[in-house]
């Protein structure tokens, strides 16, 4: 009988030296490391993405073709897209939709990883400066260097 982990089990558990990790693991990790809470979500068909709900909306990060748990060594590039709490990834007007972070494939696995990490923990501050009223759902702690920001629930 064949072991079967879910995605939570994915990213954060040890796993043995005979298990290869998923891509979303590392970029997983990263994120959490810069203090962004993300969490992995199906999206439909067997496909997981991470996801961050933010003031306004929700920020998804996959890989370029819409799956964080295949092999790491099969990645190709990270995608990170803010989409409006008016629209889903379902919906087929993407006209609102912010790509934040949009990877060309030609960066190695840990670099991509890194690159989309700091380009959301950069976008998570500018949403953060340019909300103007309403409750903050999340803070995000700019008065630290952005590869050390923290994402909090605000209070």
């Amino acid at each position: 009988m064949t072991f079967v982990r879910s995605i939570e089990s994915a990213l954060t558990d040890d796993l043995p030296a005979s298990e290869s990790p998923v891509a979303g693991r590392a970029i997983y990790q990263t994120l959490r490391q810069r203090g962004l809470a993300f969490e992995p979500v199906h999206t439909g068909g067997g496909y997981f993405a991470l996801s961050l709900l933010v003031p306004g909306g929700e920020l998804l990060i996959t890989d370029d073709d819409g799956q964080i748990a295949r092999p790491a060594e099969d990645h190709h590039a990270w995608l990170a897209c803010f989409y409006p709490a008016a629209t889903s990834p379902f919906d087929p007007d993407e006209d609102d939709i912010v790509d934040v972070y949009v990877g060309d494939g030609s960066l190695s696995f840990e670099d991509d990883c890194s690159a989309c990490a700091d380009s959301v923990a950069r976008w998570l501050a500018d949403h953060q400066a340019s909300a103007t009223s309403g409750p903050l759902a999340v803070g995000l702690d700019t008065t630290a260097d952005v590869t050390s920001a923290s994402l909090v629930l605000a209070s």
